[in-house]
Order: C-alpha cells, then structure tokens, then sequence
C-alpha cells in the first residue's frame, strides 16, 4: 500500500514524521511518498474549519492523483474563531481519502492566539507563522504558543490516528 501527500513544502518533515509514526502504531504497512510536487505557499492567512478542510480534502485528493498512491494524506492549518468564548486558535486540519472514495478527517488540539496577534494578522493580512517569526525567531505557532513544550508532531500524530481509525484502515483489532 502507497500513502501519497500532498501539502505545502512548510514543516514537510514533521508532517512525515507525523505520518510515519501514525501509520507505525496502526500497524498498516505502508510506504509513504509525497513525490516532487508541493502545493504552493498560499499567500494568505487560512481561516475558520471550513476553509481548512475543504483545501485539506483537496491536497488529498491530489495525493493520489499525483503519487498513484492508495490513500491521500492533505494537511492544512488555520486560524479559526470559537464563538462561544470568542477566541481564536491555531488548528491542523487532515484529511485522509482512499482511492475508492472513502475520507475521514481529524483535527489537532488548538493552540490560543492572542487578540492582539489575530488583529495584526487580520490588518496587515500576514500569516501566523510569519507573525512569530518576526517577533521571537519561531516561525511554528506550536512551539511558539506553547512555549516549547510541545512540537507539530507530537500534535499531529493523535489527529492522524483518530482519521484513520475512522476509517477502519488500522490492523490492530479494536480494543
């Protein structure tokens, strides 16, 4: 079994790692490629879970198209609003499809942005990353936010289990 990727070239290691360790604990046998193609950069700040899962399911899609692979992984982010509380957190998005058209997806723990960070990133339409470069060096809103304690991995790696044992792909009987 091939598992393709298709995301942005930003953080693409950690997002194999991510993959590899997911897969790993699933006990699916796989090889994972993400082949010379990367989505280009997007310009623009993502925002909201609608947003970051519709461009997630496409980068999936394209995973298989473009690796010939049997599951697509797509990884997006964004900056999205809680209402209820109305604060603003950083989130991953995946998205996993199989090539005969079954999808699941997960999402990360947020990380908190401050209001005066998101009012920065809305008015001078930078992205969150770029913001925590300028400011500390960190251009990872994980590690930024969390104060070092945590890496886009150790985030990433429940997500993708939770979407692929969505998807039944897992070897291990259920416990």
């Amino acid at each position: 079994m091939t598992i393709g990727i298709y995301t942005s070239e930003h953080y693409l290691q950690a997002k194999k790692a991510s993959i590899e360790e997911a897969v790993k604990k699933l006990g699916i046998d796989a090889a994972i490629v993400s082949g010379d193609t990367f989505r280009p950069s997007l310009p623009a700040q993502t925002f909201g879970f609608e947003e970051m899962f519709t461009r997630a399911r496409g980068c999936a899609k394209q995973a298989i198209d473009l690796n010939g692979a049997d599951i697509g992984i797509g990884i997006e982010n964004s900056l999205s609003l809680m209402y209820s509380i109305h604060e603003w957190y950083y989130v991953i998005g995946i998205s996993i499809e199989t090539k005969d058209g079954g999808h699941a997806e997960g999402f990360t723990p947020g990380v908190r942005i401050p209001l005066w960070m998101m009012k920065q990133v809305q008015e001078d339409k930078v992205k969150i990353d770029s913001l925590t470069s300028s400011l500390a060096g960190e251009d990872d809103p994980i590690v930024y936010f969390s104060g070092g304690t945590l890496t886009r991995k150790d985030i990433m790696v429940p997500a993708l289990l939770l979407a692929f044992a969505n998807l039944n792909l897992q070897t291990r009987p259920p416990a």
